[in-house]
């Protein structure tokens, strides 16, 4: 072999170790190897990117012949929260899994072994006694599902599954500029049919009704990404109602009356469903020198669920925790690109002062 071909060699191999430590990327397989012959209880974040991150765990797991349930969250859970964790341990299980859901420096089921796979900011740290795998600080940042496809390959066989790495990278941080291993993985899919499985899949956790199992169990029965975008898979009527819903509701709540203090625009509406990112990202547009808030105070009872994002070149997860409000309740979570929270009413009117507004905007 020539020296061109193994210096080509040597950069693809770096090229497909970026996402992680090795270190910690090598104890997460220890831990999976060490016990097949376990109950494993995965815990996905209910986004594509945690899905899909959540699908290629349970095929390695189970052609490496464990047994696997799947907890998936309901509407404002994540895995630190009493209800979900009631689920986690009626499940029995003997190894948990958490992908994609964040990371708090808090136990989630004292003494059980917890392997997390994730590329969020942590919160105070990691869970005490994790196995962490964290995309966060290797820049450029990989997608969980991405993280996970390079975690669970050097276990199992799962060359079927690469489209499952690939799908969640792009939901997760888009289409352009993509990272040349993502380029890589594209292999002649279609970025319409991506683009299309992306938002059909996406649906159901941003409608009122928050079912992502059906999410789920369409990915499960896909093989591609064109599986979901041309509904050859059973269920993808019920990912296109949803969708229905959702576009209604973000034409609705995007026209909510705008309120300005110091740099920051915030949108306040009411709605059940989860559309407060997208009107977000679609008021970041239209106010563009700005810091665009979009508030649902109807997404959970008593609280304002928030989604902050801009157009300007600014660390907006940085920016949020710098303000001087204490962050109640869940917030303060996601990237510098986007980030929000979840807070009583009270504590949410404070926060917008400390950012700047004379007087919090009238509920709506």
């Amino acid at each position: 072999m020539g020296a061109a071909a193994e210096t080509r060699e040597a950069r693809d191999e770096r090229a497909e170790a970026w996402p992680a430590d090795p270190a910690a990327m090598e104890a997460g397989r220890a831990l999976l190897r060490a016990n097949t012959r376990g109950r494993f209880v995965l815990v996905p974040d209910g986004d594509v990117d945690g899905l899909s991150a959540g699908a290629i765990a349970l095929r390695a797991l189970e052609r490496l012949g464990a047994e696997v349930v799947a907890v998936l969250p309901g509407k404002g859970e994540h895995v630190h929260t009493d209800a979900l964790r009631a689920r986690i341990v009626a499940a029995r299980p003997d190894v948990l899994v958490v992908l994609d859901m964040g990371s708090r420096g808090e136990p989630i089921v004292a003494g059980l072994p917890t392997l997390l796979v994730d590329h969020h900011a942590p919160l105070r740290g990691f869970p005490p006694g994790a196995t962490v795998v964290s995309a966060f600080g290797h820049p450029p940042v990989a997608a969980t599902s991405l993280l996970a496809w390079h975690l669970f390959r050097e276990v199992a066989a799962l060359q079927d599954c690469a489209w499952l790495g690939l799908l969640g990278a792009v939901a997760d941080l888009g289409a352009e500029p993509m990272p040349d291993v993502v380029k890589r993985m594209m292999g002649g899919v279609s970025r319409t049919s991506l683009r299309e499985a992306i938002v059909l899949l996406n649906a159901p956790r941003r409608s009122a009704a928050h079912d992502i199992t059906s999410a789920w169990e369409v990915l499960l029965r896909a093989r591609d990404p064109a599986d979901v975008a041309k509904g050859r898979v059973p269920g993808v009527e019920k990912l296109r109602e949803a969708r229905a819903e959702v576009a209604a509701e973000v034409l609705r709540c995007a026209r909510a009356r705008p309120y300005f203090g110091g740099n920051v625009v915030v949108l306040p509406f009411r709605s059940g469903a989860r559309v407060h990112p997208l009107v977000a990202q679609r008021a970041a547009a239209r106010f563009a020198d700005r810091i665009v808030i979009a508030a649902n105070y109807d997404y959970l009872p008593g609280r304002v669920n928030f989604a902050m994002r801009s157009r300007a070149e600014r660390d907006l997860l940085r920016y949020l925790h710098g303000v001087g409000a204490p962050l109640t309740g869940d917030s303060g979570h996601g990237h510098p690109g986007a980030t929000g929270g979840s807070m009583p009413f009270e504590d949410f009117e404070r926060l917008l002062v400390a950012m700047g507004f004379e007087a919090p905007p009238p509920r709506p």
